[in-house]
């Protein structure tokens, strides 16, 4: 018995495996999607303050090499949006502002009914006060420029990236003293954390809630909870072929064929 053609032949399969084998998607870094990373010497959702020029985070433009597929979810518990005011989650291109503005996930409503600044800070989730898809799959084109936001009263562009964790406070600003720089005991801090290895969560601030009025000796101090949404987000690998297992059949085909001539 000859193998040596059915050896060639597992030779060529090899080489054919390789080429056809899916490839799987990187991990989504938050620089990937013009995130800055959540640092620990800088946590959210602690009631911290300060004028709005020095909130810690905010988005920045980002322009992929190549294709860039994107899984954006709010189906997990404590995902969704926060906050008395209507507002979408989505991106802008730079430069042309918010008539640009693609929404991606929107409210309809302000806040999910029975929803409390105390308990949830007016929660809205998917289906009740989100309505629409819970997932929405996203492809950003190589070589445009975009930026996440939120489109409230106007363009928001404060945001965080925290990869397979990230907690943030519950409990709605209205609450927190600048003078004890805490919550007050009645409505104290309510740390919610989502996680997920290997996900990208997004949160995103409006910035509209003011503690003191503007003025040109007193800035007007905002709060960074970094909660008005949460949104996961991970990238999508690129679908498996069955060009390997076709060559694999038709390999196994021929090799049969070849030894059943031989023996006769």
């Amino acid at each position: 018995m000859n193998f040596k053609p059915t050896l060639a032949l597992l030779g060529i399969v090899g080489t054919a495996i390789t080429a056809a084998a899916p490839v799987q998607a990187a991990s989504l870094m938050p620089a990937d999607l013009g995130l800055p990373t959540l640092s620990e010497n800088v946590p959210v959702g602690n009631g911290l303050a300060a004028p709005i020029s020095s909130l810690p985070y905010q988005t920045s433009a980002f322009t992929p090499s190549q294709d860039l597929k994107v899984k954006f979810s709010i189906q997990m518990d404590g995902l969704g949006s926060r906050g008395m005011g209507l507002s979408s989650f989505g991106y802008f291109l730079p430069g042309q502002g918010a008539d640009s503005f693609v929404s991606i996930f929107s409210e309809t409503l302000p806040y999910n009914p029975g929803a409390r600044a105390h308990t949830n800070d007016w929660l809205g989730t998917c289906g009740v006060a989100i309505t629409g898809l819970c997932e929405v799959f996203v492809t950003f084109r190589a070589g445009i420029t975009y930026q996440l936001a939120l489109l409230s009263q106007g363009l928001s562009t404060f945001g965080v990236g925290a990869l397979d964790s990230y907690t943030f406070n519950a409990v709605s600003d209205q609450f927190y003293d600048l003078t004890s720089r805490q919550y007050n005991a009645a409505h104290s801090s309510r740390f919610v954390t989502v996680n997920q290895s290997g996900a990208l969560f997004i949160g995103l601030e409006d910035g509209e809630f003011i503690q003191t009025q503007a003025s040109r000796t007193n800035p007007a101090t905002y709060y960074y909870d970094y909660q008005d949404w949460v949104v996961k987000a991970e990238a999508v690998p690129e679908p498996a072929t069955l060009v390997g297992l076709g060559i694999i059949g038709g390999g196994l085909i021929l090799s049969r064929r070849r030894k059943s001539n031989q023996i006769a």
